[in-house]
């Protein structure tokens, strides 16, 4: 087995992973319920009675997504690795904007968890808590439309999976402006997983053995 190889193989399970914390996430944000949305508001009344009724859940939360954005940042590596040969460098830049929302949705956290420990929400706090979210959400869009791009190739399912790749982007943006389009989000978030997992796992030199 060659790096390359070992790279797809490491991206195909953390995939396949980050899918599975996913749902436990959503699990959690359906206990939490609609107040979860009052998280990314810029009130500071709001966001304290949901800090008031759901810490402990929105602790969890937090570190079970910690754990999602080194699955998903994994999963974004074999897919580079994986794109590498039909897209040349840009690649490497959609693996560059992959690794940005790894390190924005652990910063995203890491804020939110000291905000729920010192209950410090003045405007001027959560209104970079909204800065930090979107932009993740926008290097998120970066990642999945090159990547998404560098999975074209005969197979239909690739094609296929290629289209949803950038179908994702334009429902990622409209979920900051309509509340209906933040569920379609974490929907396809899961697809996409599941598909590039199964993309990575068809991968010819993955499953032919070496001769």
């Amino acid at each position: 087995m060659n790096a390359n190889q070992l790279v797809i193989r490491l991206g195909m399970v953390a995939s396949v992973t980050a899918a599975g914390i996913l749902v436990v996430m959503m699990a959690i944000a359906m206990m939490i319920g609609p107040d979860l949305a009052n998280l990314q508001s810029a009130s500071p009344p709001l966001v304290a009675e949901l800090f008031a009724n759901s810490a402990g859940k929105l602790q969890a939360m937090m570190v079970v997504d910690d754990l999602f954005a080194l699955a998903y940042t994994l999963a974004f590596v074999g897919l580079a690795v994986y794109a590498q040969p039909r897209i040349g460098w840009l690649a490497w830049l959609g693996l560059g904007f992959g690794v940005a929302t790894g390190v924005l949705d652990w910063v995203e956290n890491s804020m939110t968890l000291n905000l729920i420990a010192f209950r410090h929400l003045e405007p001027t706090a959560l209104f970079a808590l909204n800065m930090l979210t979107q932009t993740k959400y926008l290097a998120a869009n970066g990642a999945i439309v090159i990547l998404g791009l560098g999975l074209w190739n005969e197979r239909v399912l690739n094609r296929a999976a290629t289209m949803l790749f950038l179908l994702f982007a334009p429902i990622n943006a409209l979920a900051f402006i309509a509340p209906p389009f933040v569920t379609l989000r974490l929907v396809g978030m899961f697809v996409l997983l599941i598909l590039g997992a199964v993309a990575l796992w068809r991968q010819d030199n993955l499953i032919k053995p070496a001769k």
